[in-house]
């Protein structure tokens, strides 16, 4: 008896609910699986557009490639020979007798000039760096190729100098010797030096800078030159 009462009792609970009750909790339970289906599939629907969120921008870019200027230049050393002859130097005119110089002067002096050439990236800015919406592709504008750091050894090696004076003039001096080097190296520095080195440079650079931006998760990167 007591059985059936227990029983009787739910039957009566049930009684107690609303009408429909059994459909609103199905209902409920029904709507909550729909919205976390949704939001797994929000999380997890595009999974490349969050790739590209993660990957570094303009800006980290060209911090790294700045870390990374030297690799892009060369060191060069040209050697060259400077001569100087005074006659084909120095202008004569009748009508001024200081420009009388009775004999001249020859010298031969062998220079060698050290030169940084590449890209300088001091100026590199985000300007320089171009990323294509809705892909992976990033585009690199280098400047052109230069001169970034030169100079010439100041010693003078007597032995190496071949020099001789004529008629009245005086023997070379260090003075001049001095300024015959100057000169020789001021025209290796106005040489053109795009023709002699500048596509191995090109080249280097693009490897280089290709190699460190795909490091940095992009997978596709073009490096120009103007």
């Amino acid at each position: 008896m007591k059985n059936k009462k227990f029983f009787n009792d739910n039957e009566n609970d049930n009684e107690n609910f609303p009408s429909g009750w059994h459909f609103s909790l199905f209902t409920f339970h029904f709507s909550l699986l729909i919205c976390l289906a949704a939001l797994i599939l929000v999380s997890c629907g595009n999974p490349q557009k969050e790739l590209k969120k993660q990957l570094p921008g303009k800006a980290d870019i060209i911090s790294e490639l700045k870390q990374k200027a030297d690799i892009v230049t060369t060191e060069l050393k040209v050697r060259k020979v400077a001569i100087y002859d005074s006659s084909k130097s120095e202008k004569f005119t009748w009508k001024n007798p200081n420009t009388w110089k009775w004999g001249d002067q020859k010298c031969i002096i062998p220079i060698e000039v050290t030169l940084k050439y590449g890209y300088d990236l001091r100026n590199l800015s985000i300007k320089n760096v171009e990323i294509e919406e809705d892909s992976s592709i990033v585009v690199i504008h280098l400047p052109k190729p230069k001169i970034i750091d030169a100079g010439y050894n100041t010693y003078i090696d007597e032995k190496n100098i071949v020099k001789m004076s004529t008629g009245l003039r005086s023997e070379v001096g260090h003075a001049l010797q001095e300024e015959i080097r100057r000169k020789g190296y001021e025209a290796v520095l106005k040489d053109d030096l795009v023709s002699s080195v500048g596509d191995d440079v090109k080249r280097n650079a693009q490897t280089l800078f290709t190699s460190i931006v795909k490091s940095m998760g992009w997978e596709h990167v073009v490096v120009e030159v103007e």
